[in-house]
């Protein structure tokens, strides 16, 4: 009986030396591991994608000959807003259209002047904007094209809202606006970062008429200071 309990206690003694053995060898392992993780540089975020727009470029013809039609290729940062336009202009109607169909046509405005800047082309606007209005942004377009600048905006959703729908008839419809924008400015062929403006708050009345053709905005009025907004 005393021998089977002595051999007892030695097979427990010798499996408990085999375990802290082991239990050393790990701990062991994990130093050598910690040592040689010791001067290695932390793994690099990835760098971030960039937007990558193209830009049809129109030259100016000279002595009689034709234009010459060009590609340029834009890198912006990740974080420029670039619109996916879809023209679809608020429909004819006999009657006048609800407040939410103008709220969402002044929308797609935003979305169509976005992109008219974006890639240097003033077909989006066309589809909501006539008159003086359009005029002044084709010239502008014109210039920054010339000029080789192209012009990220930036529409904050949330500091704008319309703060008063008017229907002076079924033909004309005034809207008082509180619009927040930022404007970022970019090389057009090297996607050199040129400069920023904002966010800055314009006040504005829009008027939006109606032809045979559908609704377009014909106008837009602008204020100093706050004017009717917060």
């Amino acid at each position: 009986m005393a021998n089977n309990r002595t051999n007892r206690e030695g097979c427990a003694g010798w499996f408990k030396w085999i375990v802290g053995s082991f239990i050393a060898l790990l701990g062991a392992g994990g130093g050598i591991v910690a040592l040689l993780s010791i001067g290695k540089n932390p793994e690099t975020p990835p760098a971030p994608t960039p937007i990558v727009i193209t830009i049809n470029t129109e030259s100016a013809s000279k002595d009689g000959e034709p234009s010459v039609s060009k590609q340029a290729t834009v890198e912006l940062p990740e974080d420029v807003y670039v619109p996916k336009v879809v023209p679809t202009p608020l429909p004819i109607v006999s009657n006048r259209p609800s407040e939410q169909d103008v709220a969402d046509f002044l929308y797609e405005a935003v979305l169509a002047e976005t992109a008219a800047y974006l890639y240097l082309d003033s077909s989006y606007v066309s589809w909501y904007f006539t008159g003086e209005p359009l005029a002044f942004m084709e010239s502008e377009i014109t210039d920054l094209l010339n000029a080789g600048t192209l012009v990220a905006k930036l529409y904050d959703e949330n500091r704008s809202y319309i703060n008063n729908i008017h229907f002076v008839d079924d033909y004309r419809i005034e809207v008082d606006s509180c619009e927040t924008w930022s404007l970022e400015y970019y090389g057009l062929w090297d996607s050199s970062f040129l400069g920023s403006e904002g966010p800055n708050l314009y006040p504005q009345t829009i008027v939006i008429e109606q032809f045979t053709d559908g609704w377009y905005i014909t106008d837009v009025l602008f204020y100093d200071g706050y004017a009717f907004c917060n």
